[in-house]
C-alpha cells in the first residue's frame, strides 16, 4: 500500500516514547506497584496487535508491534522488580519503625 509510511512514521513515534520511561525507570529505580496494571494491559494490548498482524501478514503492523512487545516486556519487568525491591524495602523501614527502643541501664 501506498500509505505504509504513515504506519512506519507512527511506529517510530510510539517507540520514541519508550525511551524516557526505560530512563526513567532505570535512572530512578523506583516504580510502585499500582503502576503494574497499566504495564499488563499495555503488553495484552500489544499482544493482541500483534496477533492481528500475524494473521493479516501486514508488514507495516508487525514492524510497530514487534519491538513494541519486546519493550513492553522489558518495562513490565523493571517496574515489577523495582517494585518488589521498593516494598522489600519498606517493609523493613516499617519493622524498624515498630522495634521498640532498646532502654541501656547503667548498673
Amino acid at each position: 500500500m501506498s500509505s505504509d509510511y504513515l504506519m512506519y512514521v507512527a511506529s517510530f513515534l510510539y517507540l520514541s516514547c519508550y525511551i524516557p520511561e526505560l530512563y526513567a525507570n532505570y535512572k530512578n529505580k523506583n516504580a510502585n506497584i499500582y503502576n503494574i496494571p497499566e504495564k499488563i494491559f499495555m503488553l495484552v494490548a500489544t499482544s493482541c496487535g500483534l496477533s492481528y498482524s500475524l494473521i493479516n501478514n501486514n508488514v507495516a503492523l508487525m514492524v510497530n508491534y514487534g519491538p513494541m512487545i519486546l519493550l513492553d516486556i522489558i518495562t513490565l519487568s523493571m517496574r515489577l522488580y523495582y517494585a518488589s525491591i521498593n516494598n522489600e524495602i519498606n517493609q523493613v523501614e516499617n519493622i524498624k519503625q515498630d522495634e521498640p527502643e532498646e532502654i541501656c541501664e547503667v548498673v
